[in-house]
């Protein structure tokens, strides 16, 4: 053969050495294709072709099973454990700051030394307060908003409860002062203009929470889930209903008894995962209707009320110098009395939920209070201090009563949510261990009946 100087020089090398890679890969890709080629032309190359499908089918089957499964678990676990419990340790806080201020507001008003009532029950708000405080802080996760509202009411808190020390011991003396320190620990606690404002921060808690909660319902009631997991049983069992069919029609054999028990696992795990997914779904479904949104409603009727009670005390003890209290008591009232409002939504709620007694009881008893605390607003406003401050503890009590109903309105509610949130974690019991024991299983006697048929040709 005559070689060029050309076909050995180093150009030459180079240029007939570049396609290499390219050969290669075209190569490889070759070879797969035709082993596949070789395979599909015998009926044992088909049958070890079944089994690679079967294998991975089942692969891919568990694997998407056990994501829906373990998604939707997830979900309804972080609600019944954590995000809805926390949201109620939100209200808690938010709650207990609130009568706070307004019990020490009713307990200063009339100058001396409040009651022991009135004092206990402020001691007792600033306990549940620094529980509730705690609770969260270790448990309310590591977002941006959350953490800067907790250092917010952890850092204030201490501040608060001094200046309210300092306007009782003026107060106690007979100083006027006292009033001026109280108007300073209610501008810490109530201000939404105050960016270090402890009631703001508690209601940023509190969205936080409530955002976290639908976030765990969006996930453990979409259907999404439900959908792949079906959608991934179908495809498995088509695979090894088609992989039996082919192995009936060519060994002229009716049925493939390991092949048979794999399809009927698989069935049976497959009817099991839906079944506990739409029991779930549904179980979680009516713990939010019946059981959070019922919380989320009446908590805000409880924060709202007590939001209502300060402004009217602390109007009161403004010495009528206070306007902005007095207005936000105003939109409290219209958030309430609107329609549509949380007197309506109290009422559509009780009747969803079958508690209509209580919600008629609340119903009753508004009226009264507003009536009430209508009366000692129209007093401090002409003037008569005198009489508003003696008409103020009979407002305060009829608040009260209203936030004992209220609250075991919120009781019967989170019964109806942790016993439906119960149900819906209890729907998974075992599944997220049978599903890829199962699987394993079925791709395991499918290989052995293939592995008989394949063993026949040789």
């Amino acid at each position: 053969m005559w070689i060029t100087d050309a076909a050995v020089s180093v150009e030459g090398a180079g240029i007939a050495a570049a396609p290499a890679p390219t050969r290669r890969g075209r190569g490889i890709a070759a070879g797969a294709l035709g082993w596949v080629r070789d395979r599909l032309a015998t009926t044992p190359g088909r049958l070890v072709l079944i089994s690679i499908l079967v294998v991975v089918g089942a692969v891919v089957f568990g694997a998407i099973a056990l994501g829906a499964e373990q998604s939707r678990e997830r979900a309804a676990t972080a609600a019944r454990l954590q995000t809805e419990r926390l949201l109620v340790q939100a209200k808690n806080l938010y709650t207990a700051l609130s009568d706070a201020n307004a019990t020490v507001a009713t307990g200063l008003l009339s100058g001396g030394v409040e009651t022991a009532a009135n004092r206990n029950r402020y001691v007792n708000d600033l306990a549940h307060a620094s529980v509730a405080l705690s609770n969260l802080t270790q448990e309310a996760g590591t977002a941006g908003n959350a953490q800067a509202a907790l250092r917010t009411i952890a850092g204030q808190l201490p501040t608060y409860s001094g200046l309210i020390e300092t306007a009782r011991a003026n107060n106690r003396l007979g100083f006027p002062i006292g009033a001026a320190y109280l108007r300073q620990a209610a501008l810490r606690m109530t201000s939404p203009s105050n960016p270090e404002g402890m009631l703001p921060a508690a209601d940023q808690l509190y969205r936080v929470e409530a955002e976290r909660l639908n976030d765990n319902y969006r996930t453990g009631t979409a259907t999404s889930a439900l959908v792949t997991f079906a959608a991934a049983s179908a495809v498995a069992l088509i695979l090894l209903l088609l992989a039996q069919w082919y192995v009936a029609r060519i060994s002229r054999r009716i049925l493939n008894v390991p092949m048979v028990v794999a399809t009927v696992a698989v069935a049976g795990v497959s009817v099991w995962g839906i079944v506990g997914l739409v029991n779930a779904q549904n179980a979680l479904s009516s713990a939010q209707r019946n059981g959070s949104d019922p919380v989320e409603v009446l908590s805000a009727a409880t924060v709202l009320l007590s939001r209502a009670q300060g402004d009217l005390s602390l109007a009161i003890v403004s010495r009528g110098t206070d306007t902005a209290d007095a207005n936000d008591f105003d939109v409290v009232k219209r958030v309430f009395e609107r329609p549509g409002g949380l007197l309506a939504e109290i009422s559509a709620l009780a009747r969803r939920t079958g508690t209509t007694a209580a919600a008629q009881k609340f119903q009753t008893d508004y009226p009264a209070y507003q009536a009430k605390a209508q009366t000692v607003a129209d007093r401090e406003g002409s003037g008569d201090l005198k009489g508003a401050i003696g008409l103020a503890p009979q407002a305060s009590a009829i608040s009260e009563r209203l936030s004992l109903d209220l609250a075991e309105q919120i009781d019967a509610a989170q019964g109806r949510f942790m016993r439906a949130a119960a149900h819906a974690t209890s729907a998974f019991g075992g599944l997220g261990f049978a599903i890829p024991l199962i699987t394993a299983l079925a791709a395991v006697l499918a290989l052995v009946g293939l592995r008989q048929r394949i063993n026949e040709y040789r």
